[in-house]
């Protein structure tokens, strides 16, 4: 991608990470066939089709979104033949000078990230301090998008659940999937930063006292009356201690090394 003159400054990451579940109880076996059941879901373009603009970058990756604000304000990122839709969660537009901006969930990038034409009618992509431009496709490709890519919901689908640290600087993080998408099938992983291993699931207990995740190798326990959190190991217990991960979406979608490979965002090598 082309790097633009910054033109805008960053802004904090949206989309805070959803807080501990409530009242749920499942094995091991429950969360594989849940996994089983999560697939990629089709998305219907046609009411709002027209709308639309078709974009590239130099990279030759493709960007659908809307011309104009709207009630769907769907904004789309792939190859062309597979398009993922972002996760919008702000922007805007100005009547007078076209301007028009779709701000969208984007963890590893180190500020706001964004799809928007300016008021001189040019398109670029923001990485939290990088711009790069955007340009609009060919009509004939723009058709041959819109009209032959399979649109989808969003590739990544699951939110972090809950994140602690013992004194060593071993971390327990757990995951789930998102609200949409049954908000079950949790995992454990554990160890050093940047050397997190998932932990074979056996149990997971949640109510309003706290939450109980049990695994072949031990017990990750968090209780809600006192803020505490504990790994038990046999007759040994660890007290951790336990970190927002509202506030540390970099460490968990980067350093971490939990999750590889792309989240389905333009800027998650940014």
């Amino acid at each position: 991608m082309r790097a633009l003159p910054l033109v805008r400054s960053s802004a904090l990451l949206g989309l805070g990470l959803a807080t501990l579940l409530a009242a749920v109880t499942t094995d091991d076996a429950a969360a594989q066939r849940k996994k089983k059941k999560v697939k990629d879901d089709v998305v219907d373009i046609s009411a709002f089709k027209k709308d639309l603009v078709v974009l590239t970058d130099d990279d030759g990756e493709v960007y659908v979104m809307p011309g104009v604000w709207g009630d769907d304000n769907a904004v789309f990122y792939g190859d062309g033949k597979t398009m993922y839709k972002l996760r919008v969660y702000g922007g805007g537009a100005d009547g007078t000078t076209g301007a028009i901006d779709f701000s969208f969930w984007s963890p590893r990038s180190k500020g706001n990230a964004s799809v928007a034409r300016n008021g001189k009618g040019e398109y670029q992509l923001s990485c939290g301090d990088e711009l790069f431009a955007l340009k609009k496709a060919p009509d004939a490709v723009a058709k041959k998008v819109l009209d032959s890519a399979v649109f989808k919901g969003p590739l990544w689908k699951r939110q972090a659940q809950a994140l602690a640290r013992d004194d060593a600087g071993n971390y327990y993080f757990v995951d789930r999937l998102r609200d949409d998408y049954g908000g079950k099938a949790h995992r454990i992983f554990a160890g050093p930063k940047g050397g997190l291993k998932e932990l074979p699931m056996v149990n997971v207990v949640s109510d309003s006292v706290g939450e109980i995740y049990a695994t072949k190798r031990g017990e990750l326990r968090f209780v809600t009356s006192n803020s505490s959190a504990t790994w038990i190991k046999g007759a040994a217990k660890t007290t951790l201690t336990i970190i927002p991960v509202e506030d540390n979406v970099g460490l968990i979608y980067g350093d971490l090394g939990v999750y590889e490979g792309t989240l389905g965002t333009p800027c998650d090598e940014m």
